[in-house]
């Protein structure tokens, strides 16, 4: 082979390569990269601690659109890089969740965090109520029960209000001699307002309800006036 023909064949075999590299990166452009997400395989509790047997992963694209702007899918949910890390932290749900939903880091609280927050659902507030002699409550009060708040001498009122109707309870505290002294409310930012404004300004009684067949009442807040 002359040394003519031994260029043409050293081109020729430089331009297939090329040729070759840039249809590996054509089809790489073009092809969507993967990753793996998680979803629910069914519904599950606030307060329960994650597992990998709550999960059915599930491969999509690494890249998603969001309002009109493209992100990475592990900016908004965990990927299987993430998972091992995850599930050895410890970490529940701050929320109820259902099958199907994907797995977000904003479901999930860290195993540090206390048994409000494990209670409590996203986007509410959870009010602690101390309990003394001047606060009347039943006793038999406890987590997950659900309650009347009374207020008397509320917003100026010489009677007794219904404040809250069917409320749940979240947390509670006693003492060491089983006393109850505090009862943690679960309640939105209104209430919140309402509730602490009634604690510091009025006396509260708290009572047991059946919140399974709770009756409400017409009036939002019915008060009872003794000089009426």
């Amino acid at each position: 082979m002359n040394s003519k023909n031994r260029k043409i064949l050293i081109i020729l075999i430089i331009a297939i390569l090329v040729a070759a590299a840039g249809g590996v990166s054509l089809y790489l452009y073009l092809t969507p990269q993967k990753t793996t997400v998680y979803v629910f395989n069914s519904n599950y509790e606030s307060g329960t601690a994650l597992t990998e047997k709550m999960l059915t992963p599930i491969r999509c694209d690494s890249k998603i659109v969001t309002a009109g702007k493209t992100a990475d899918v592990k900016s908004r949910f965990i990927t299987g890089s993430e998972l091992t890390e995850v599930l050895n932290s410890g970490d529940h749900l701050r929320m109820d969740v259902a099958e199907g939903m994907p797995l977000t880091r904003s479901e999930l609280f860290v195993n540090g965090g206390s048994d409000i927050e494990k209670n409590i659902h996203a986007g509410m507030i959870a009010v602690t109520i101390p309990l003394d002699s001047v606060t009347g409550a039943a006793d038999g009060i406890r987590e997950g029960s659900h309650i009347n708040i009374y207020a008397t001498g509320y917003d100026d009122s010489v009677g007794t209000t219904l404040l809250f109707q069917n409320m749940s309870v979240i947390a509670v505290e006693r003492s060491e001699k089983g006393t109850l002294t505090s009862a943690t409310i679960e309640v939105d930012a209104e209430q919140s307002l309402k509730l602490i404004n009634a604690q510091n300004n009025s006396t509260l009684n708290l009572a047991v309800v059946d919140s399974t067949d709770y009756q409400y009442t017409d009036e939002e807040t019915p008060t009872y006036n003794p000089n009426k």
